[in-house]
């Protein structure tokens, strides 16, 4: 997605960098008073129609529960699935597991430095690759293997099986970037990025394209305008689905700042082989014409010509939840599913499903509370309670690679401008998830004078902006970064 950085911070780091102004050294909180703090926040006039639920625990071998409201109910946990996506991944697949992207063929080229019978892309999913570097050197390596032409058509090949995307996505999400098709033949996180900013007064909004080359087959219907600086901002960006087409309305404000954003591809597959065969030609590949069908085509392919492997899990986890990176989480869901492949054969999204209740199970935590529809938590049909979250962080508590994953309290990824000047920043370790009417925040608080707690927010069935709703979170939050011992 946009602005996509892979950060790591160690915990020297963090205590270098911690940073708590005065104001959090009074008013310090008994553990004994946490649950009724807590209390206090959730029962603001405001929440009153909404749904709050709270967990939180010390993080030693018998927790002591502090605070619990709401904690065995269900509750959308937003893009805190991907703590299990990710939590999962990482201890079932291993933290050094990797994609791998190949091209095969049936044979080697010949003496002409033709490559007979077709060229095969193998693809697994990988999230992370990109036309730039990725492409260039995986047909790079087909260069270096003597081939010069290329007969009998390009094809594709994966072991991935089921929904690409989850049925229970909206419609209105499925145009955006952050609800791209995870496609086992993704590429640039299967979206475009774009810009629009203001013109002079009268003119339509200028609109470019993050990478006009990725863009030459989209069409722009440009219908907005630009007006005063006082004006009112109702500029839209909307893309048909399914088309390749983007229709822009309204007005924007002179002076007002870039609008930025990102659309899904409708086509991720025909979009790879695509730039495939551009990067082909690029490089003196030259490609058949003849699109006849291939008499090998049911017969898999043997002979390895180039591999591109993925970062290990333990950097792409890093991505998927600093970031809270969509496409990441359901590659990484239809990976496990792959690793089930002989429970669930066709499906590698229920697969998926199938190795996170095992390990549920292996690690007693009830299954029952735990009802996921994606990977990455864009579904309003996810389910799990606050203490099932908290049970799960538990688990991994201990595991470098995940804590790394987690962003810091006004250090980084979605956590980057929150907790700014107070006793939480860079104490908190924590997922984010944000929906329309639910916002989650669930991770792990060091008091500096009391030992750590892990935790979960959870607050549902919200008309409040989710500015607004970020606010009572992040003053419950704030209250763990103030337990101290009372006795």
């Amino acid at each position: 997605m946009r602005n996509t950085i892979f950060v790591k911070i160690t915990l020297v780091v963090i205590s270098l960098i911690t940073a708590v102004p005065a104001q959090a050294d009074s008013n310090h909180i008994c553990p004994a008073q946490l649950q009724k703090e807590v209390e206090k926040v959730a029962q603001s006039p405001k929440l009153k129609a909404a749904r709050v639920g709270v967990y939180v625990q010390t993080n030693e071998l018998n927790p002591k529960i502090l605070a619990n409201l709401d904690g065995d109910r269900y509750f959308i946990p937003a893009s805190n699935a991907k703590l299990f996506v990710t939590a999962i991944a990482l201890k079932t697949l291993g933290k050094n597991y990797q994609f791998a992207t190949r091209l095969m063929s049936h044979d080697l080229p010949n003496a002409k430095g033709e490559l007979e019978g077709g060229l095969w892309v193998i693809g697994s999913g990988d999230p992370s690759f990109n036309s730039k570097t990725n492409l260039k050197s995986l047909v790079s390596q087909l260069k270096k293997k003597g081939v010069n032409r290329i007969n009998g058509g390009i094809w594709t090949l994966t072991s991935r099986r089921g929904a690409e995307v989850a049925g229970s996505w909206e419609l209105s999400d499925l145009q955006h970037y952050y609800a791209a098709i995870a496609s086992p033949f993704t590429i640039n996180e299967n979206a475009l990025n774009w810009t629009v900013s203001p013109d002079t007064v009268g003119k339509p909004a200028i609109f470019t394209w993050d990478n006009p080359e990725l863009a030459k087959d989209w069409r722009i219907q440009n219908q907005s305008i630009t007006v005063s600086a006082d004006s009112a901002y109702t500029l839209t960006v909307v893309r048909p689905y399914g088309q390749k087409l983007l229709i822009i309305t309204g007005q924007i404000p002179e002076k007002s700042e870039p609008e930025l954003g990102g659309v899904a591809i409708p086509n991720p597959e025909a979009n790879f082989l695509d730039l495939l065969r551009q990067e082909l030609t690029a490089q003196g590949i030259e490609i058949s014409t003849d699109i006849a069908t291939n008499p090998s085509k049911n017969l898999p392919p043997t002979k390895d010509l180039a591999i591109n492997l993925s970062p290990p899990i333990s950097q792409l986890i890093i991505t998927t939840n600093k970031d809270s990176n969509n496409l990441y989480a359901e590659l990484l869901l239809r990976a496990l599913g792959d690793r089930l492949h002989e429970v669930s054969p066709d499906d590698s999204v229920r697969g998926g499903m199938i190795a996170i209740n095992k390990y549920l199970q292996s690690m007693n935590i009830a299954v029952n509370q735990v009802a996921l529809a994606d990977g990455s938590g864009l579904s309003r049909h996810n389910l799990t309670t606050p203490k099932v979250i908290v049970q799960l962080l538990q688990t991994v508590a201990n595991d470098r690679n995940f804590r790394q994953s987690l962003a810091i309290a006004n250090v980084d990824g979605t956590l980057t401008n929150r907790f700014k000047n107070t006793s939480a920043q860079s104490l908190l370790q924590a997922k984010t998830g944000t929906l329309s009417g639910a916002i989650v925040l669930s991770g792990y608080a060091n008091p500096q004078n009391y030992r750590e707690v892990i935790f979960s927010i959870i607050i549902n069935n919200s008309n409040l902006p989710s500015k607004e709703l970020q606010k009572y979170v992040d003053d419950i939050a704030l209250l763990l970064t103030r337990l101290e011992p009372c006795e």
